[in-house]
């Protein structure tokens, strides 16, 4: 279970609404050199002196808000508001997939101050502008319900990020789709001029299908804005701030800037990597990290700069001078392929089919579903994985969502294939078990993807037999979890090769996002199509041989 809001005892860990500092003034942060203030009271912006008066309004599991929304867990507290996991009644008799939400409500003694209302609405409304950002939590709405002010957005299952590390190190590798996916967030608000100034593991949420979502953009301010759009509120104007995380000049109450998210984002990646607060280590520059090469702890250093000036000056380059280096796979499958290309020639195009079977006493169970295409009107170049054995006469099935019409135009892929490959962009590595096949050896593909994607795996034979591997009845069409090894055939089922020998090719397709259901992935020859080519999509393909 999450818990979207701040529960910590930890100070420097905690968003505090107070203390502001004012100018000649300056926070307890061992960094700065000026002397501290005395914190200003909460109840200068809360406007009661009286919190007691106000607990036979508070919610709870159970209660009811607008009539619509029935809170049914308590997810987490924080100085201004109360995050629930509700049951949206209406989105219930409509029979929704998903009826719940998280809703985030203002504490009743705080709604009759405005500016804190406001710092709820900004999240909402700075929110609801970032909605297409795949790593940003979508909101719904933003509501009064007597004295409650509450905001809605979607119910994220998960972990928070202090939570999934758990004060442990985490190996840059096994990192790296964390940091991409908080990177991107952030880059795609800057490019909106909004900064989010509050940077932290709990305000970072990994699903349990292994996607990263930055939330709470509740003392996020505008930047660059035109004249007569100026932001009519923003955090620190209530000196709103994380100790453990925010900028020097966040401290000092300077105006917002991109870089003040990028100090907290440096900050996050140093704990995520070594499972300290860079804040507690009372350093200036972060010791050589493990698995960090010389140039990614410049970067990361640079990040971590207490002066903005000196700083990196965007998300982007940080991102792009901190990605992992590739392996160069194209080198040596370029020597693989060449070796391929002669055994091939040996073996000829024939096809072969291997025998697919659940491994219970039930019986053997056919899976994944095959389609014959429309006859070629010449030989393939290429072949694509293992052939499975024909569903009944009268099933229908496709190899996508919908049979999509056949290109007329071949697009010949950009390398000869072996049985190991890697995308041109490094998202997918895929390889079979090994490169040639016995008739009866069982056959395996294994692949791994560096972000969370949704997958299509099809092969294709000799005669041009397209199968669909992935998704399958036991592996059901769905985002897969980064940096882990995905393997076909699931657990409990094997498949073994069987038939004449030949080759065949697997083709494996990605996309952050569901694939529509009219997607074509391979031309007539087996290549890949246009459409996968020209989209946002990473693909690959590899090639085996079987023989007798």
């Amino acid at each position: 279970m999450i818990k979207q809001g701040y529960t910590s005892s930890n100070d420097a860990d905690v968003t505090r609404v107070t203390p502001i500092y004012h100018e000649g003034e300056a926070a307890t942060d061992p960094r700065l050199s000026k002397t501290s203030m005395t914190p200003t009271s909460a109840s200068t912006f809360s406007g009661y002196s009286d919190e007691g008066s106000f607990d036979h309004i508070q919610l709870e599991v159970g209660s009811i808000i607008k009539n619509t929304f029935e809170l049914v867990a308590f997810l987490g507290e924080g100085g201004m508001g109360t995050v629930f996991k509700a049951l949206n009644k209406v989105w219930e008799e409509v029979d929704a997939r998903d009826p719940y939400v998280a809703i985030k409500v203002l504490k009743p003694e705080l709604s009759a101050n405005k500016q804190l209302v406001r710092s709820l609405y900004s999240d909402f409304d700075r929110t609801k502008m970032l909605a297409n950002c795949f790593n940003i939590i979508k909101v719904y709405g933003f509501d009064r319900d007597g004295p409650h002010v509450y905001m809605t957005m979607e119910y994220l299952s998960g972990q928070t990020l202090d939570e999934y590390c758990n004060h442990e190190p985490i190996a840059f590798a096994q990192a790296w789709f964390i940091i991409e996916g908080i990177g991107k967030a952030l880059a795609y608000a800057h490019n909106k001029n909004i900064v989010h100034r509050d940077i932290k593991p709990r305000n970072i949420i990994i699903t349990k299908d292994n996607v990263v979502k930055v939330l709470d953009f509740g003392i996020a301010s505008k930047i660059n804005e035109n004249e007569g759009d100026e932001t009519k509120f923003g955090g620190h104007e209530l000196g709103a701030l994380t100790v453990a995380y925010a900028s020097p000049e966040m401290q000092r109450d300077f105006p917002p800037d991109a870089r003040d998210d990028i100090y907290a984002f440096a900050c996050v990646i140093y704990e995520v990597l070594t499972g300290k607060q860079f804040y507690k280590q009372k350093i200036h520059k972060a010791a050589p990290i493990q698995g960090l090469n010389s140039r990614q702890m410049g970067i990361l250093n640079k990040s971590l700069a207490f002066e903005r000036d000196k700083r990196t000056s965007s998300i982007q380059e940080l991102l792009d001078k901190l990605r992992p280096v590739k392996t160069p796979w194209g080198k040596y499958l370029g020597i693989a392929g060449a070796f391929c290309s002669i055994g091939l020639g040996l073996w000829g195009v024939l096809s072969f089919s291997p025998e697919v079977k659940q491994l219970t006493d039930s019986g053997p169970v056919q899976f994944p579903v095959v389609v014959k295409p429309p006859p070629l009107t010449s030989s393939p170049d290429l072949v694509v994985a293992p052939n499975q054995a024909p569903l009944p006469a009268s099933t229908t099935v496709s190899v996508q969502e919908a049979a999509p019409e056949v290109a007329t135009k071949p697009t010949p892929i950009y390398q000869e294939p072996g049985y190991s490959s890697t995308s041109k962009d490094g998202i997918i590595q895929i390889q079979t078990s090994k490169p040639t096949y016995k008739n009866g050896d069982p056959f395996q593909l294994i692949f791994t993807i560096t972000q969370p994607m949704y997958v299509r795996v099809v092969d294709r034979d000799g005669k041009g037999v397209v199968s669909k591997l992935r998704p399958n009845a036991p592996q059901p069409d769905k985002l897969l979890p980064a940096n882990k090894k995905h393997i076909y055939p699931p657990k409990n089922y094997e498949s073994n090769v069987r038939g004449d020998s030949g080759y065949s090719t697997v083709t494996i397709v990605a996309s952050a996002h569901p694939f529509p259901k009219a997607v074509q992935l391979l031309n007539t020859d087996g290549s890949v199509s246009e459409q996968i080519q020209s989209g946002s999509y990473s693909w690959t393909q590899i090639r085996y041989t079987v023989h007798k």
